[in-house]
């Protein structure tokens, strides 16, 4: 058991760009691909997954990050409650119920595909040890130490991602064609789809958001050489800073890094999907030749969607929406420090569902940042415990801290009702 934990735990400390190098360059080789084409193939995945990593967190999420808080701070907000963001992961992965979630995801996706409940095999196995499992902590703590509550929470969790990941993956394929084949089996984002889908439905009934066509190309077809992406990041950028109350230098970077994400971010995903094509093309006629009847979906990490400089965009117009609510909502306790600087990934979970309409997607914004609100107000006492049983500090003068970001943490508190403690 100590040599899989380790292992487990060695495999999940690599670098995401080394990790699916590895997992990609093995699978290639077990679809016989041969030895040349699936290190080529591999290594371009994994140069994507660097590029994208690099410019939509290293510079995207951390300068916008940086500017969400500043203007916080600069607006003297504050709640009883912070979502505590990224900060909340370390002390996640450091429960030891979290090693089960690779063999429980591994397991039920394997046997969910044996059993044709769904068409996905998830390779995003990162996710699946972070969110699968952090379900399984959140339940672990909430049924003061209920393993097998623990394990279900994980198995649902997992059952119900692949299940909403293939629904999910048609309406993603007709707006985004070059992901055919692939379907994103991520927490985080793919719970608003099906949401999505219905707003999409009444948006429609309105004459004037039906007939909108708001998106990267109007814009740029009236505003000219200034409406391209990465220039509209720029301007906007710029306003942000001043906004957070930075210098003009340090507005005009700031500027000049998200108009450089919303740039080559797309160009980064290119260059991973060109990696992908060798894995999917195999891997489709694999399942045509083995499952007559089937088609199979290769699972990633949703952040891949958030390429479209739509996407970028509406993550960027969620941060001054969540800002706004957070202090209107009466019944809101939440300050959501976390949420501001992943806007984007939570915007690539629902664009697709508004075939990137981007007057829909500001609109939904309003209704995701008050589900995000709510779960974050929920969860609240779980994640504050655990905090405090790890010696966390509570920052930005809170009493509790949350992550929302995980309709499936909720989960917890229903196994805590099972329980009964």
């Amino acid at each position: 058991m100590k040599i899989l934990a380790d292992a487990i735990n060695w495999f999940g400390s690599l670098p995401g760009p080394v990790m699916m190098f590895l997992l990609f360059l093995v699978i290639n080789l077990v679809l016989g691909v041969g030895i040349q084409k699936s290190i080529k193939a591999a290594f371009m995945y994994a140069l994507g997954l660097f590029a994208l990593s690099t410019f939509a967190f290293s510079v995207f999420l951390a300068t916008v990050s940086e500017v969400g808080n500043a203007m916080v701070q600069n607006l003297g907000l504050t709640k009883t409650i912070v979502d505590f963001g990224n900060g909340v992961t370390p002390i996640i992965m450091s429960n030891p119920v979290i090693i089960w979630a690779i063999p429980v995801g591994i397991g039920i996706n394997i046997l969910m595909l044996v059993l044709k409940l769904t068409k996905t095999l998830n390779v995003d196995l990162y996710n699946i040890m972070y969110f699968w499992g952090s379900v399984g902590v959140l339940t672990y703590i909430a049924t003061k130490g209920n393993f097998l509550f623990a394990i279900l929470a994980m198995v649902i969790t997992g059952a119900v991602t692949l299940i909403v990941a293939d629904w999910n993956a048609p309406h993603i394929h007709e707006v985004y064609p070059q992901y055919k084949g692939l379907s994103f089996p991520y927490v985080y984002n793919c719970f608003y789809g099906p949401i999505a889908y219905v707003f999409n439905k009444l948006f429609d009934m309105v004459p004037f958001i039906r007939d909108s066509k708001l998106d990267a190309n109007q814009i740029k077809e009236k505003m000219g050489p200034i409406g391209e992406p990465g220039i509209m990041g720029f301007f906007l950028g710029i306003v942000m800073g001043l906004c957070a109350g930075f210098g003009i230098t340090n507005s005009l970077m700031v500027g000049i890094k998200i108009g450089a994400a919303l740039y080559f971010v797309p160009l980064s995903t290119k260059i991973l999907i060109e990696g992908l094509n060798e894995t999917t093309t195999v891997l489709t006629k694999f399942a045509k030749d083995k499952f007559k009847d089937r088609e199979i979906y290769i699972g990633l990490d949703g952040v891949v969607m958030s390429h479209s400089p739509e996407c970028l965009a509406v993550g960027l117009l969620l941060i001054p929406i969540a800002l706004v609510l957070s202090v209107i909502l009466p019944w809101n306790n939440v300050l959501p420090i976390g949420m501001l600087s992943v806007g984007f990934i939570l915007a690539a979970g629902f664009m697709p569902f508004f075939k990137n309409n981007m007057l829909k997607g500001i609109i939904f914004c309003v209704v995701v940042v008050i589900c995000e609100l709510a779960m974050g107000e929920i969860m609240a006492p779980l994640f504050t415990q655990i905090a405090m049983d790890s010696g966390v500090a509570i920052p930005w003068g809170s009493v509790q801290i949350t992550n929302a970001a995980n309709f499936p943490n909720l989960l917890a508190w229903l196994f805590k009702l099972i329980a009964g403690v």
